[in-house]
């Protein structure tokens, strides 16, 4: 290296870095505010959940179709898919008492960071597992009923946008966590 590149990097390299201070105290209400809007996104969810598995469980019983029973057991088995992957990887998760700051600023980031995963990965733990109950369900209604199509057509028109919808949401979900990761990346 020159003598020129030289003094040019102990430039850059003694030039004050600024940083951010943040206390322990403000790390863990950004913490329990993060789990509480987590364990209440969950129980919202779960309930829902719940709701349409006992709609799907009175509809697989009260129907006589069998594409309707298999599209009902298709939904079903894409809801308990759903289930399980919001409770494995999106469950709220408390900050460990008596950590230091370092250690508990860590541990909102990585929550922040495993919680930006979920949202931005929507497609193939949330909406994906549905998709086969709706194609059963789309072409057992087409073999009941040729004529409607264009109730068909509605139908599926908007669950397509429902879906959309669901993913623009969870979208702006993950950027709204990515800036959060981005403002505590810059505390350290």
């Amino acid at each position: 290296m020159n003598e020129s590149s030289n003094s040019v990097l102990q430039i850059w390299q003694s030039q004050p870095v600024e940083v951010t201070k943040i206390s322990l105290t403000e790390i863990r209400r950004r913490t329990d505010k993060l789990e509480h809007r987590v364990w209440w996104r969950n129980a919202r969810e779960y309930a829902a959940s719940l709701v349409a598995a006992v709609m799907l469980a009175y509809s697989f019983a009260t129907t006589h179709d069998v594409l309707s029973r298999v599209a009902f057991g298709l939904f079903f088995a894409g809801l308990l898919w759903i289930v399980v992957q919001l409770h494995r990887k999106g469950s709220a998760k408390s900050m460990p008492t008596g950590v230091d700051t370092v250690t508990s600023l860590h541990f909102y980031r990585v929550e922040l960071e495993r919680q930006r995963e979920l949202v931005a990965s929507v497609w193939s733990w949330y909406l994906a597992p549905l998709i086969p109950g709706f194609i059963v369900y789309t072409v057992g209604y087409a073999v009941r009923r040729p004529a409607a199509w264009a109730r068909l057509a509605v139908l599926d028109a908007m669950v397509a946008l429902m879906f959309f919808g669901i993913w623009k949401l969870n979208m702006r979900a993950a950027r709204c966590l990515d800036r959060m990761i981005h403002d505590v990346n810059g505390t350290k």
